[in-house]
């Protein structure tokens, strides 16, 4: 029988956040800056003297587990799927988080109920009042099945999800990969319209595109959507903390309301806010990414020919073994060659050589200059190598897919870095 989980709704008003998205909703942490006494909503009125800011509880010596749940639950409709399920491990000491996309199509025995997909056992557990709820049914399931278990959880819906990003002003994604983003022909049961295609570039999203660009299934790559919730995460993150007190604290009561209405966590509200300090103090090389693939998971069909995904345990276990690992062999690699590399602009893309130092830099280059080319108009990337060949050039040009006549070695002895990168036009990474 699973623990005693406690399960209770955002009542307090927020200040700042760790964001996960879903298949149905992306799921917010949002810590508090006060705590209201009541259970429900306060009453808040000009006269009201602030409440104190919860003291940040004392982190435990080993990582936090959390995990984050989102799903297509509309009320008053009783039945729902936990169509996102995102295990964020927060190592304290290093301070190093990780997030694990666990897909919803992993075909799994959950416990007292027989074998169906991974996305039904919170919406089972619910139903069927196990013993602390859904989250402790799930985490039952995950640990029988998986051997991956969580400490906390937190759960949204669709509409907390639009309401959140709305409430922030919107999110800028940082879309990796282009995508297609088909939505269901209601007319037409099975097939899909192509509603628009997203290039891979810096995108302004509203809650409502980044819940369709999260959501989106039809003609993408059977993980390509768990890549896409973790970007709008890292959004959702980056824009909390571009905002700031000053900028949270005009969307504090509309933020409230929702959470209020969308939320459920059995976090206490001194843990959110030492949780949320870390977090967002943490640099982007710092966040490992990770997902449950085809490779530790392979696709099979049901007898009731259902497709699926068939967990292989010791696979899985090796995975998550090193979800937190400070580096990757590339980054221990690049860190040990310690090149240094300059981006700069040459279209007129706003803000592209930040937005790709960005990336290069959560890949563990040594981006130390951004700026802009004298000219805008290159159709083409260029590399600039003042050092030779070497690993870092070679992963670089992969990473960028420059073409080999598209990288020049020039000795340059006043060149405060080693390489520079001059972006076209063309620039588009390798998808993850």
């Amino acid at each position: 029988m699973g623990r005693v989980v406690k399960k209770t709704r955002f009542s307090f008003p927020l200040i700042a956040s760790i964001v996960v998205l879903g298949h149905a909703s992306v799921i917010p942490i949002i810590a508090a800056s006060r705590l209201s006494s009541d259970i429900g909503t306060p009453t808040l009125t000009a006269q009201s003297s602030p409440t104190p800011m919860p003291t940040p509880a004392p982190l435990p010596s080993g990582v936090i587990d959390i995990m984050l749940l989102g799903t297509d639950r509309r009320p008053p409709h009783q039945g729902w799927r936990t169509d996102t399920m995102i295990l964020v491990s927060i190592d304290p000491e290093d301070r190093i988080v990780s997030m694990v996309s666990i897909p919803r199509d992993l075909y799994v025995a959950v416990p007292g109920y027989g074998k169906t997909r991974l996305n039904l056992a919170d919406n089972i557990g619910e139903a069927q009042y196990y013993p602390s709820g859904g989250p402790a049914l799930l985490r039952a399931t995950l640990e029988e099945n998986l051997g991956i278990t969580f400490d906390h959880y937190i759960r949204i819906d669709f509409q907390g999800f639009v309401e959140m990003i709305d409430i922030l002003g919107g999110i800028d994604v940082d879309v990796q990969c282009p995508t297609e983003l088909w939505v269901p022909n209601m007319k037409s049961p099975g097939d899909y319209l192509l509603l628009r295609t997203i290039p891979a570039r810096m995108q302004h999203m509203d809650g409502e595109l980044a819940l369709i660009y999260s959501r989106c299934r039809g003609h993408t790559p059977v993980v390509d959507r768990d890549r896409r919730q973790r970007e709008v995460l890292l959004a959702i993150r980056n824009r909390v903390v571009e905002l700031g007190i000053p900028g949270l604290l005009p969307r504090l009561f509309e933020l409230l309301d929702s959470m209020q209405r969308n939320v459920q966590t059995d976090l206490e509200p001194a843990e959110i806010v030492s949780l949320s300090q870390l977090v967002t103090q943490m640099p982007p090389q710092n966040i490992n990414q990770r997902t449950l693939d085809l490779s530790v998971a392979p696709e099979w069909t049901t007898p009731e020919g259902a497709w699926v995904m068939l967990p292989d345990r010791q696979s899985i276990k090796e995975l998550m073994v090193g979800r937190l690992a400070p580096l990757t062999w590339e980054e221990t690699a690049l860190a040990t060659e310690g090149v240094t590399i300059a981006v700069d602009n040459g279209t007129t893309i706003e803000g592209f050589a930040s937005q790709m130092a960005d990336r290069l830099r959560s890949r563990g280059y040594r981006v130390v200059e951004v700026g802009k080319d004298d000219r805008l108009d290159h159709t083409e990337t260029t590399i600039i190598s003042y050092y030779g060949p070497g690993f870092t050039l070679d992963r670089l040009r992969y990473y960028l897919a420059v073409s080999d006549d598209n990288v020049r070695y020039e000795q340059d002895w006043l060149s405060r870095v080693a390489i520079r990168v001059i972006l076209g036009t063309d620039a588009q990474p390798s998808c993850p």
